[in-house]
């Protein structure tokens, strides 16, 4: 199976809910503070709430497709990854401690995806493309700008799924 089949099968079957709970809340941290970047980077005076939410939306859908991006690149499969455990005392904020220093940690200044296997880089910007020009933001003129942003949200969203996967190889 090839990279964009693996992707668009793992896309039908991923959803936010199967990430770990110190993952989610890494992404909902994270989400919040792009999300206000952006906002204020692209759309300074904005004033409609509907386009906030059509913003926050693209975004959060673009993160999630860049984790779904790097699970089909690994070919890492569709069930739940599990690194802290609910039911034990303080894990899911070691690990949520363990995300954030990770994504501290990394380069500063790189280029997204570069390095990465065979083809992602070019369906990463394919999906960029996607996004960009498709029907929910064909009416935006800050569509350029905004694009360059959702680069780095799909790159986020990659870096949690191989941070993720570096935790459980570190548990088991």
């Amino acid at each position: 199976m090839h990279l964009r089949e693996r992707f668009e099968d793992y896309r039908g079957r991923i959803r936010f809910t199967d990430l770990d709970l110190a993952s989610r809340s890494m992404a909902l941290l994270w989400l919040g503070l792009f999300r206000d970047r952006v906002i204020r980077n692209c759309f300074p005076r904005i004033g409609a709430q509907s386009l906030l939410s059509d913003i926050t939306k693209i975004i959060n859908s673009t993160f999630l497709e860049g984790y779904i991006l790097a699970r089909a690149a690994y070919d890492l499969g569709t069930g739940s990854v599990l690194f802290t455990d609910p039911e034990r005392q303080a894990s899911v904020e070691a690990g949520v401690d363990r995300l954030r220093l990770m994504y501290e940690e990394e380069e500063v200044g790189t280029i997204p995806f570069t390095g990465e296997p065979l083809g992602v880089e070019a369906l990463a910007d394919a999906l960029v493309r996607e996004i960009a020009y498709g029907p929910d933001m064909m009416w935006l003129e800050e569509r350029e700008l905004l694009k360059v942003h959702l680069i780095y949200a799909l790159w986020a969203g990659y870096k949690l799924a191989r941070f993720e996967r570096r935790l459980s190889r570190e548990r088991g």
